[in-house]
């Protein structure tokens, strides 16, 4: 008849080997914690310095000042009165070359990972520019890059990860109380 009541009640109770068991758990379960925390900070790494490397080329496209807009405008004395009456112009901002934006932020971007710098990571592949937007006075830019994972999960097959990052940047002028060469105060 097989086992009975008692013979499977007493099987049951006994509780031999029962912590290891246990121990046998909670280490696959410090053990895969410890895996998918190594993944999101080596992800999260490198997205950072896909950021960085965005920044530093979005400053450097701005850096490159469009000299025929910025020294067209013509101050002469009609200028200072129609200004000196609340009649003046409005200031757009800095203009940029975005013919010169453009190869500097290419430039910056292709260079980044084969310059050895300490914010570079070595988990970061195919660093590229995806859009470039540029209206003469502002930059912005959007890049991509594939992040290697340092220890690829096998049962869902991850080896690899895309990133994305964005930046703009803006030239203003610095407000100052020098009007025309005369520091009034």
């Amino acid at each position: 008849m097989g086992m009975t009541y008692k013979k499977l009640s007493k099987l049951l109770d006994n509780e031999k080997g029962s912590i290891s068991v246990l121990t046998v758990g909670l280490f696959l379960l410090l053990l895969s914690t410890s895996l998918i925390l190594t993944v999101i900070s080596s992800i999260y790494l490198a997205k950072r310095s896909l950021s960085l490397a965005t920044e530093a080329a979005v400053q450097r496209g701005m850096k490159n000042l469009d000299e025929t807009a910025y020294y067209s405008g013509e101050y002469n004395f009609n200028q200072l009165l129609v200004n000196s009456f609340g009649q003046a112009e409005s200031d757009p901002g800095i203009p940029i070359n975005c013919e010169k934006g453009l190869q500097d932020i290419q430039e910056v971007l292709s260079g980044w990972q084969t310059r050895g710098a300490a914010s570079v990571r070595e988990n970061v592949d195919q660093l590229i520019l995806t859009n470039f937007e540029c209206d003469g006075f502002q930059i912005y830019i959007e890049s991509a890059a594939i992040a290697r994972i340092p220890l690829p999960i096998p049962f869902i097959n991850l080896s690899e990860v895309a990133i994305y990052s964005y930046a703009g940047a803006v030239g203003e002028r610095a407000e100052t109380n020098n009007y025309y060469g005369f520091d009034i105060g």
